[in-house]
């Protein structure tokens, strides 16, 4: 993980790079530029409710605040490329305060290979987190796919021929983003894109820290898929199955019998655009987790077991309005066995 002085020279070396115009503004007849970037959003989640609330927040009460912001930095000279991206977030997650945190999310330098082929070094989403929500309209994401995220040490190939599109990456001593480490990591997906029916596979395994972590190997496959029916009518599927092998004990510090435990994620959602501003989501959502589940063989005793039983379904509604093109403002409603009653978000982009 990247100390608090690391953190601080990254935000100095940002906030120097928005003083000066040119740098921010640069740009040439061979494509050569700088530019500056950045998102600030405020809103959260409504209505927390314990009952279903099981490992998705850090705290279930009648407000949890997710705002968010994001600065960065891109550039490219000749076939060479970099960012710097700094996220400042809510730790919002099980094991988290609740409290904001800021975070280096990408440092990393490229190379384009040619228009349609290019590599990544350094620390970078890896290839699969690119499209692991490809079929979710939802603004808030439904269902979470395990995939790894953003890594460091990752070294990452993508490609896009006309309807092809394809990536891959590498990802040395992975970590969580509680920062226990999780092994080497390879993922990738392939794609096919068209404005028609757009479909994209992902695939992912890790190497696992076995005795250091409580996390073990892991493989999964997701899915992702878009169909236009009509000009402004879409509707999507996002799915994921996921063997995860964790560690069911502990001596010390050492982690020991590891098992497997099998995941499933299910998420069939529609967009239907009124006009140039207003988007209506709507989606219908399947959870199914082995660690839930009381019957298995590999149920963790020493946790209070899930209300909702070894899955959860819920739907959701809502809408976008987009009253300028750098802004959204949503609002979705959640019916049954859902985490929280409401999102609302405000979200502008520059």
């Amino acid at each position: 993980m990247l100390n608090k002085s690391t953190i601080a020279i990254a935000t100095a070396a940002i906030l120097s790079a928005g003083s000066a115009s040119a740098v921010v503004l640069h740009g040439d007849k061979n494509g050569d530029h700088v530019r500056l970037f950045g998102e600030v959003g405020v809103g959260g989640h409504f209505a927390t409710n314990a009952k279903y609330n099981h490992d998705e927040f850090f705290d279930t009460k009648g407000y949890v605040d997710d705002s968010f912001a994001t600065l960065g930095v891109t550039g490219k000279r000749q076939q060479f490329t970099y960012r710097l991206e700094l996220d400042y977030q809510r730790r919002n997650w099980l094991g988290g305060d609740g409290e904001f945190e800021l975070a280096i999310d990408k440092m990393y330098v490229g190379y384009n290979i040619t228009d349609e082929q290019w590599v990544e070094f350094g620390l970078t989403d890896t290839a699969f987190d690119d499209y692991d929500h490809f079929g979710d309209f939802t603004f808030n994401k439904a269902v979470e796919t395990g995939e790894a995220g953003d890594q460091e040490n990752t070294v990452k190939y993508q490609a896009k021929f006309e309807n092809l599109i394809a990536g891959a990456s590498y990802s040395y001593e992975g970590e969580h983003k509680s920062g226990k480490l999780q092994g080497d990591i390879i993922n990738g997906y392939v794609g096919w894109m068209s404005d028609t029916v757009s479909v994209v596979i992902g695939l992912e395994t890790r190497g696992g820290s076995d005795g250091i972590s409580k996390y073990g190997k892991q493989k999964q496959i997701g899915l992702g898929a878009r169909y236009k029916v009509m000009s402004n009518l879409s509707f999507g599927i996002n799915a994921f199955l996921e063997d995860e092998d964790l560690s069911t004990r502990k001596s010390g510090k050492v982690f020991l019998d590891y098992q497997t435990f099998r995941n499933i994620g299910l998420t069939i959602s529609s967009k239907y655009d009124l006009n140039d501003r207003w988007e209506i989501i709507s989606s219908v959502n399947h959870e199914e987790y082995e660690g839930w589940d009381l019957i298995s063989p590999n149920y963790d005793y020493t946790k209070l077991p899930p209300q909702h039983g070894k899955d959860r379904r819920w739907a959701s509604l809502g809408f976008n309005f987009r009253p300028a093109k750098d802004i959204v403002l949503s609002l979705e409603g959640r019916a049954g066995e859902a985490p929280e009653a409401a999102y609302a978000y405000a979200r502008m982009y520059f």
